[in-house]
């Protein structure tokens, strides 16, 4: 990753590979050559190319149909199971380890250090753009004058979703110095965070005192 990717999430690469796959996956995982290159407009001999190509790899596995009938039987293929797809259980994971986190001395600080080096991946970003991406659906806050700062005429963010809320339910305090951290590890400096968990938090970007 160079200096100026900082893209959160890898949205994947829309291949010929990838195409027949999603192709064998709309039919429910087993197909022929001439089905796939039916379904995608290609020719079956291409189709088989992309298809002898994913064997290879082990993305699929071919065989011989099994007919009742007379007739050369067709090589079907069939996708392998990928451990990428099914289930996820990341809030069984986080619940996990934040459990585990509580229970060490100096957690809170432990939590808040985890924040900043995080953030320092992203260091000189738009702070706004990485909490975005996160989840937190952030916003400039206005001031009671209508001003975008927030107390002492500090730069202020509103955090209006968050993205942990199943978890910082019964963790705010070890989560939401993790969360100051992580903006900390952003901007370069300390900052201050209004936590109200299950409501809008704010963030004064400002340097902390």
């Amino acid at each position: 990753m160079t200096e100026n990717q900082h893209t959160l999430t890898d949205p994947g690469a829309d291949s010929p590979a990838d195409r027949v796959v999603e192709a064998l996956r709309r039919r429910g995982g087993t197909a022929s050559a001439a089905e796939v290159g039916a379904d995608l407009g290609i020719h079956v001999s291409t189709a088989r190319f992309h298809l002898d190509h994913l064997v290879e790899d082990g993305r699929a596995r071919s065989g011989r149909e099994k007919r009742a009938t007379r007739g050369r039987p067709r090589t079907l293929f069939t996708l392998t199971p990928d451990a990428k797809e099914g289930p996820r259980a990341y809030q069984m994971l986080a619940g996990v380890l934040v459990d585990h986190l509580s229970r060490q001395d100096d957690a809170v600080s432990l939590a808040h250090q985890a924040g900043v080096e995080w953030g320092r991946r992203y260091a000189g970003v738009d702070v706004t753009e990485i909490l975005e991406q996160i989840g937190f659906a952030p916003c400039t806050a206005m001031a009671d004058d209508g001003q975008d700062e927030g107390p002492d005429g500090r730069a202020r963010i509103a955090l209006r979703h968050c993205p942990f809320i199943d978890v910082v339910q019964e963790h705010a305090a070890l989560l939401c110095p993790l969360h100051r951290g992580v903006v900390e590890g952003v901007v370069g400096h300390p900052v201050t965070l209004e936590a109200h968990p299950g409501a809008t938090c704010y963030v004064d970007l400002e340097q902390a005192g």
